[in-house]
């Protein structure tokens, strides 16, 4: 996505440390993570870069479906954080 004015790597990682952090615990696999940050987001979904206690490494997390209009970005983006604090959604979607 065109990163512009309103960069959504900076934004995500200035506005929502707390909400990457759930998502690269609940929905990237690694319940041990201490911090994470985003690296580069597509329509596609996020790639995070997640501090654990044996170093950093890399996650991928897709979105629900691809996002076609960068105005939707905010919305996948909720939708995952909506995922990862609510468990009993995540399990419902992969059903």
């Amino acid at each position: 996505m065109s990163h512009g004015r309103h960069d959504p790597v900076q934004r995500v990682n200035d506005k929502h440390a707390q909400e990457l952090l759930d998502v690269a615990r609940l929905l990237g696999g690694h319940p041990e993570a201490t911090s994470a940050r985003a690296e580069r987001i597509d329509r596609h979904g996020i790639d995070l870069v997640v501090g654990t206690p044996s170093g950093p490494v890399e996650s991928r997390i897709d979105f629900t479906e691809p996002v076609s209009d960068p105005k939707r970005m905010r919305a996948a983006f909720r939708e995952l954080t909506r995922r990862a604090q609510h468990p009993e959604v995540r399990e419902r979607s992969s059903s």
